[in-house]
């Protein structure tokens, strides 16, 4: 199959797991060493050589369409009063997507992938998933092949199987004949996948290269923290008074540490302010939210509404 002319990135979630953070900023907007979470999806979309890409929105869709803007590309966007689940959303993309194959991403994963595999698979009536090695069937589902690459089942996490299982990435390849079958919204992708499976047109391809999920808080803060490699990171536009430790740690626009603050393994973001003598060790502070005199915190999200586990 030539090069998809077409990206869809499925921004529309309510970001659920990510609760109470998505309150106060919305998944695909959250705040990676100064780009948006969204950014890496659509940066592999503008590498597979989509020309024309539509961004999904649904939840705080101001601030999800500014964050796609920042990161670039010529974009439309499918605004969703209601959720239409994956595949509705895709349906009811489909005159501002025009002819063609679509590449679809999500926007709540971070990783450097090669889609190459991927955008020569397939055909007009197949979907096309990439997959990665497993790296923990006992955290998240698992896709199993046979060994023609045909989507045998879909397994929930810890669920006993024979042969390699293999994790979806959230990319996948649409062919022009399934994407003018869709399913009136609202539909869930699987269910598309599941009219496909039978007649042998669900594949898979394995692909190389990093890949991280953020769908929680925690998860959020390990993929910042293990970005930094062990070194911190303070956008321009921060505030790190004289005095103020930063030991592994994003800071992000807008906000500002205190000369007699420690910040360690944690991310501060959306203009959030530490100051008062706080130590704080694998936290995530978000939104405009001034922590002062609050000594030790640990493995804590804290935003403008108060204190909540990290986990």
């Amino acid at each position: 199959m030539m090069d998809p002319v077409n990206g869809m990135l499925l921004a529309a979630g309510r970001g659920e797991r990510m609760e109470p953070l998505s309150t106060v900023i919305p998944k695909p907007a959250l705040e990676v060493l100064d780009r948006p979470l969204l950014a890496s999806a659509l940066a592999h979309l503008r590498r597979a050589g989509c020309e024309r890409m539509v961004v999904n929105l649904h939840r705080h869709p101001e601030m999800v369409a500014a964050a796609a803007r920042d990161a670039g590309g010529d974009l439309a966007f499918s605004w969703e009063p209601d959720l239409l689940g994956g595949a509705g959303g895709l349906a009811a993309a489909r005159p501002l997507l025009g002819r063609g194959a679509v590449l679809v991403g999500n926007a709540d994963v971070w990783g450097d992938l090669d889609l190459a595999p991927l955008l020569a698979a397939g055909g007009e009536q197949t979907a096309v998933l990439a997959l990665v090695r497993h790296p923990d069937p006992a955290r998240w589902s698992s896709v199993l092949l046979d060994h023609a690459g045909h989507v045998q089942a879909f397994l929930p996490p810890g669920a006993p199987h024979e042969g390699e299982p293999y994790l979806f990435t959230g990319f996948q390849l649409i062919g022009a004949g399934v994407l003018a079958e869709l399913p009136a919204p609202p539909a869930a992708m699987s269910v598309v996948w599941e009219a496909l499976r039978p007649r042998g047109a669900l594949l898979g391809v394995v692909v190389q290269g990093s890949w991280y999920e953020v769908g929680t808080p925690w998860a959020y803060r390990e993929l910042v923290t293990r970005l930094l490699v062990q070194g911190s990171w303070v956008h321009p536009q921060a505030a790190v008074l004289k005095g103020g430790r930063i030991v592994c740690s994003a800071v992000g626009a807008g906000c500002r540490v205190g000369a007699d603050v420690t910040v360690s393994e944690s991310v501060l973001t959306g203009a959030a302010a530490v100051e008062g003598g706080c130590e704080l060790q694998r936290c995530v502070v978000a939104g405009p939210v001034n922590l002062t005199g609050a000594g030790r915190v640990s493995e804590a999200l804290i935003l403008p509404q108060g204190r909540f586990p990290l986990r």
